[in-house]
């Protein structure tokens, strides 16, 4: 067992990040079972013990108090012959600890559904009759568990998973955990030639207001076939209407998560305080995961995210405001005006908030980069209402053909701008207005220590407040 509370030093060329959880050793990808009980987060991760790429599929384990602070246990749940541990979810139970679902991966193609049981979250029993959930298919997979609550009171349990290949959702309903009665589906829906993973389901209030609460279906997508979508892995969501056994909604497109190439597979806590509806994404893009550095870890999950619905133009849009702790690391960092083009060359794990009036900075352009020929550039165009989001240099080029990648997305508000920019090593995670925008990518420098750059069209200023040891800072002219 180990702790990540001491910032880590370089690993070769990739520095491991400080507030990010990363696994000791080896290859980590989806998070799993999420679940918080006794005053503990409980993160499970895909995990190969045996190495540091992706197979020999089982579930890590890390806990937090937190959020912030990961301590990595011993591996929950271990593949065994014939049979690897994929993906799935954990609920706290009534009268019977805590209860998880996995799809269980059998060497003959085969996907379905097992459980396990456990009463401290460190010591898993599967159940002797697994797999309890079995179409005789070769997609079926991640599990999710939630509560519906009907109005007499009574608790269901409900159970998505995918037929990943068909881009459908499936639903199942019990009440005992064990017995599983299938309710529908919903899907396909949106781009072909991807298949569906990773679904939650989450309810959530509009504005605050409990009265008016909406259901929203979360989804990751990863394109497949002979010619696949260099773009690779992303996370979509819809909006809709729950009624306890099938979800419908009148949307005909799925809309982007997160901007950035490096978020998949996200969900959420289950039991989390206050009843927050909290999510961990993994880090990476699966069209690119495999070559990524290992240092000796490969894999890492975002920043908790807590989801909330908020109404923009008069629609309600999904916001993912960062972990608290984030805004907590800039008490006492002192905001102050910089005249642009300003650079700073600080610390690798940095947390860096702006806010300017577009009216005054014109265009805005926010970079980082390292010592190695790569660099993320956000730019802030008020006249065409979007944001601009780049990773570029020969360096990403050599990582991946699809490395380097250009996204475009609006930014819809008008008024001032405010940007977050979360820099833990190779992660970089941007967030506009809360959360209201949010973008994710992997991005390694090479170094330490990194610059970051700030222009702008027009000689308005921008405030400016940085969390992290500051090397040099200062305006930069010529």
């Amino acid at each position: 067992m180990r702790t990540h509370d001491e910032q880590q030093v370089v690993t070769g060329v990739v520095v491991r990040p400080a507030f990010h959880f990363t696994p000791r050793t080896n290859w980590m990808n989806d998070p799993n079972g999420l679940v918080y009980v006794d005053d503990r987060w409980h993160l499970y991760f895909q995990y190969n013990p045996e190495g540091s790429d992706w197979g020999n599929m089982s579930w890590g384990h890390a806990t937090s108090a937190d959020l912030q602070h990961w301590t990595e246990h011993e591996v929950a749940l271990s593949h065994r012959p014939g049979e690897q541990i994929f993906s799935g979810s954990a609920v706290v139970a009534p009268d019977s600890g805590l209860v998880a679902y996995y799809t269980s991966a059998y060497d003959d193609g085969r996907q379905a559904q097992s459980t396990a049981k456990s009463t401290d979250g460190h010591r898993w029993v599967s159940d002797p009759h697994n797999p309890v959930l079995d179409r005789g298919t070769t997609s079926f997979r991640d599990p999710k568990i939630i509560r519906h609550v009907a109005d007499d009171g009574t608790l269901t349990w409900v159970m998505l998973a995918v037929e990943a290949d068909d881009r459908k959702v499936l639903f199942h309903t019990s009440l005992d955990l064990r017995t599983w009665e299938y309710t529908g589906s919903y899907g396909p829906l949106g781009a072909e030639g991807v298949v569906w993973e990773c679904p939650d389901l989450v309810r959530l209030p509009v504005d605050g207001d409990e009265g008016d609460q909406r259901w929203v279906l979360l989804l990751s997508t990863n394109p497949v076939g002979d010619d696949p979508d260099p773009g690779g892995s992303s996370m979509s969501w819809v909006l809709g209407r729950f009624d306890g056994r099938v979800f419908h909604s009148d949307a005909t497109q799925l809309t982007r998560l997160d901007h950035g190439r490096d978020f998949y597979a996200g969900v959420t806590f289950d039991s989390a305080p206050d009843d927050a509806a909290v999510m961990l994404g993994w880090m990476s893009n699966w069209r690119y995961a495999a070559d990524v550095p290992a240092a000796p870890w490969r894999g890492a999950m975002s920043l908790p995210r807590q989801l909330s619905l908020r109404t923009i133009e008069r629609t309600p849009v999904l916001v993912q405001e960062p972990a608290k702790f984030i805004h907590s690391l800039l008490t006492g960092a002192p905001e102050r005006e910089v005249a642009t083009p300003w650079r700073a060359r600080h610390d690798a794990h940095a947390v860096i908030e702006m806010h300017w009036d577009p009216t005054q900075t014109g265009t805005v352009r926010y970079e980082v980069r390292g010592d190695a020929d790569v660099v993320l550039s956000v730019e802030h165009r008020p006249d065409r209402g979007e944001v601009m989001i780049a990773r570029s240099g020969t360096d990403a080029a050599a990582l991946h053909p699809d490395f380097p990648s250009s996204t475009v997305f609006p930014l819809r508000r008008s008024g001032g701008v405010r940007m977050l920019v979360v820099v833990d090593g190779p992660l970089v995670e941007v967030f506009f207005h809360g959360g209201e925008a949010a973008a994710s990518h992997l991005l390694f420098m090479g170094s330490d220590t990194v610059t970051s750059r700030l222009s702008s069209t027009l000689d308005g200023p921008i405030a400016l407040t940085m969390a992290g040891s500051v090397v040099a800072d200062r305006p930069e002219r010529g």
